[in-house]
């Protein structure tokens, strides 16, 4: 048995990855992680791939890490969890083409000849 337990302390976690995330679509390996902290692999649809297949990670994905030490805990939840600023997804756009007010306008309802002769007093 260890005498001081508080020497190895490792906090097990997983990070669901959300569409917009900056490591979807890249390996598992890319990822640079903190110190005393390692990948275990990910969880995809009830199944866990290990670390040392190198998955892909996409959308829904729960990347399993584990941090050594208690204080690497933030430091590793920050940078799994980074996201693009905007919404971002190679599948989709949440973006629709709608046309303003200003642009909703019929050209062919607008009399030009008339607004180019008005005279200002």
């Amino acid at each position: 048995m260890l005498k001081n337990k508080s020497i190895l302390e490792p906090s097990l976690f997983g990070v669901l990855i959300q569409a917009n995330s900056v490591y979807c679509g890249i390996h598992l390996t890319d990822i640079q992680l903190p110190d005393q902290c390692a990948f275990l692999g990910i969880l995809r649809e009830s199944k866990v791939i290990s670390a040392i297949d190198n998955p892909s990670i996409f959308a829904e994905d729960y990347i399993l890490a584990i941090a050594t030490h208690p204080m690497m805990v933030p430091a590793l939840k920050v940078t799994l969890k980074k996201i693009h600023s905007v919404y971002y997804s190679l599948n989709s756009c949440l973006l629709e083409a709608r046309p303003t007010a200003s642009q909703s306008v019929n050209s062919d309802d607008l009399d030009l000849s008339s607004s180019f002769n008005a005279t200002y007093y």
